[in-house]
């Protein structure tokens, strides 16, 4: 069960869709994550893209992140999300999109909103094939300075966004898990 760590929700325990429809991000890379982030969290819009439970979000609101949008497919992930804003008491904070995410992220791009941080965990099976269809439309979500975190299997690496203006500026393993990270050029 994914708990939150730090910041006004610390220690709570969120919902977690069964293990075999998700797989959570590690305690351990996600601790790594937001002290690397440190406290540019504060104010921050987020965006999480295959969002699973909502703990990254969720994390980056405890810690003084100012709004978070998660865009989710899977049914038992959905309801898991759900049932966190409820039991964070974030409902005003959080919007959750429901269903593709190429979808959602065209829709986002139509309606002109920019993001701090965006997060995404793709199903590892497909991250190759996923990461080139966000490739293109995630720099123009991408707010200036903001941070894009692409998290990855250890054998299966992101490909390169530096033909779109985002340049991986550091790299970070976990156990399986790499946490990629990539700032405007």
């Amino acid at each position: 069960m994914p708990r939150i760590i730090a910041g006004s929700r610390k220690g709570m325990n969120l919902y977690a869709p069964p293990s075999k429809t998700t797989r959570m991000t590690s305690g351990r890379a996600k601790e790594a994550l937001f002290s690397m982030i440190g406290d540019t969290i504060e104010g921050m819009r987020v965006l999480d893209v295959f969002a699973g439970s909502g703990q990254i979000a969720f994390e980056a609101l405890s810690r003084g992140a100012t709004h978070a949008t998660l865009i989710e497919r899977d049914r038992d992930a959905i309801t898991a999300i759900q049932k966190n804003i409820i039991k964070t008491r974030w409902k005003n904070q959080v919007f959750l999109m429901a269903g593709d995410f190429r979808r959602n992220l065209a829709i986002l791009k139509r309606r002109g909103e920019q993001f701090d941080f965006i997060y995404i965990d793709p199903p590892w099976k497909a991250a190759d094939t996923l990461a080139m269809q966000f490739h293109d439309v995630i720099p123009d979500l991408l707010s200036e300075g903001g941070l894009l975190v692409i998290e990855s299997e250890r054998r299966n690496r992101i490909l390169d966004f530096d033909d779109v203006g985002l340049k991986n500026v550091k790299s970070c393993q976990y156990g399986i898990s790499v946490l990629s990270f990539y700032r405007s050029i």
